[in-house]
């Protein structure tokens, strides 16, 4: 496939696709920690519950929901980030980029911390930390581990989410 190269204005769309997408990552990260933030703050009781007192299904079943909407935003930075591989390996290709044919000679150099790995580690944390909340509860609270489907159902996701 014979590439033609983008024109001054195709390179000024391309530079602008690449920085929207590059904020669209970022305010879904937030957006992550903003809604685990929130879910959690929900689910700490009000009162000191009574002794013996079950976790209950509901506290279960949000966690378990919040692990699928972190997984879902994640696997939406993902796509977001082949996305913006694909803008930037074409300008790269085409040779109308001077930053990226340096950027790719730097990764290829130097070992970097970027963003897709440091929103991985977000993802990975918040996924563990919801997982591990009905547990904290109980050991934070007089609460008993019930419905203990539901305990194994939390943990069975949190694994496969951290998978």
């Amino acid at each position: 496939m014979v590439l033609l190269g983008p024109t001054k204005e195709d390179q000024h769309k391309i530079h602008a696709e690449v920085n929207q997408i590059v904020n669209q990552r970022f305010l879904i990260t937030t957006l992550a920690i903003t809604i685990f933030a929130g879910m959690v703050a929900w689910l700490i009781p009000k009162q000191v519950p009574c002794p013996e007192t079950a976790i209950g299904t509901f506290t279960f079943i949000a966690t378990i929901l919040l692990t699928i909407v972190l997984f879902a935003l994640f696997l939406l930075t993902h796509h977001l980030t082949r996305m913006l591989r694909i803008f930037t390996t074409y300008l790269d290709v085409t040779d109308t980029s001077q930053w990226e044919k340096d950027w790719v000679n730097y990764r290829n150099q130097f070992r970097y911390f970027g963003y897709t790995k440091a929103q991985t580690i977000i993802f990975i944390l918040l996924g563990i930390m919801t997982t591990g909340f009905p547990f904290l509860l109980w050991a934070a609270y007089p609460y008993s581990l019930e419905p203990r489907t539901g305990a194994v159902a939390c943990v069975v996701i949190g694994i496969l989410y951290v998978i």
